[in-house]
């Protein structure tokens, strides 16, 4: 039977994804929002990716302009992720394990 990938290990990857776009200064790219798509309107989603990479890159004042949300939205992210780290070294350490909230 084979196993599923942990969440956590996914939502790594997207952030890798997110920094190497960042890191190369891709610009507007692929348009996968189906909304988007069929109407060519943005929905209320639309430019959280862009608001992350730009946050990423350094410039917040353009990733507050195309999400609002997406520098807090990477800031949990990131934390969330660090701390699925630290938890995982411990289980592999054999480290008492708290639970994350």
């Amino acid at each position: 039977m084979q196993h599923p990938l942990p969440f956590s290990l996914v939502a790594g990857a997207a952030w890798l994804l997110c920094a190497a776009q960042a890191a190369a200064g891709v610009g507007e790219g692929l348009v996968l929002c189906p909304v988007r798509l069929l109407t060519g309107r943005r929905c209320p989603g639309c430019g959280m990716g862009h608001a992350i990479v730009a946050a990423m890159r350094g410039d917040f004042a353009a990733s507050f302009h195309q999400h609002p949300l997406g520098i807090p939205l990477l800031a949990v992210w990131t934390a969330w992720l660090a701390a699925e780290a630290v938890r995982a070294a411990r289980t592999r350490s054999g480290a008492p394990v708290r639970p994350v909230l």
